[in-house]
């Protein structure tokens, strides 16, 4: 068993670490505020590394047994009352990864009805009325979202291209252009 706590803010924190075996402390506590060592040697690697962790890739023991998911101790309090049900870690765990897929998925589709504020918009609400004779109201929305997502995907570089792929959109919209 291991004990392991990190705090970080703004880049800047510390990790403790130690290991027991058959309730004997087998190592640790180690401490440190140094991370300029290699990562093997972080306390909380360390001690990881002793419970039989094998690294994946290029990423650190931490992040390789899932430790960087939550962010504060009521994140992992929540996740232990969740898992709670499971009958292993590995079951628990594709639950937890159905219900992020799901969450995902309900967020992209979210997104598909909200204004993107990442995206420069060529034509503005009152334009997209004029070209399209509509009145206010949501379809002007998805038209303008219609036009984000084309400049997103490959760029809209001229009023006149707006114009012809937003009767183009409307047309398939079954919406009078």
């Amino acid at each position: 068993m291991a004990l392991v706590e990190a705090d970080f803010h703004g880049g800047h924190g510390y990790q403790s670490a130690r290991v027991w075996r058959a309730g004997a402390g087998v190592w640790g506590p180690a401490h440190t505020w140094d991370f300029g060592g290699p990562r093997q040697g972080w306390p909380i690697n360390a001690a990881l590394a002793l419970l039989g962790a094998v690294p994946g890739g290029d990423r650190d023991l931490f992040l390789t047994v899932g430790l960087g998911r939550e962010s504060d101790e009521d994140g992992w309090a929540w996740l232990a009352t969740r898992a709670a049900w499971a009958g292993t870690y590995d079951e628990w765990y594709e639950e937890r990864e159905r219900e992020r897929e799901e969450t995902a998925r309900a967020a992209r589709e979210a997104d598909g009805h909200r204004r993107r504020t990442d995206v420069p918009v060529v034509l503005d609400g009152g334009a997209v009325m004029d070209v399209l004779g509509l009145p206010p109201g949501p379809m002007v929305g998805a038209a303008i979202r219609h036009l984000q997502d084309v400049h997103a995907e490959r760029g809209l570089t001229s009023r006149e291209e707006a114009v012809r792929e937003l009767r183009a959109w409307a047309a398939a919209q079954r919406t009078d252009a």
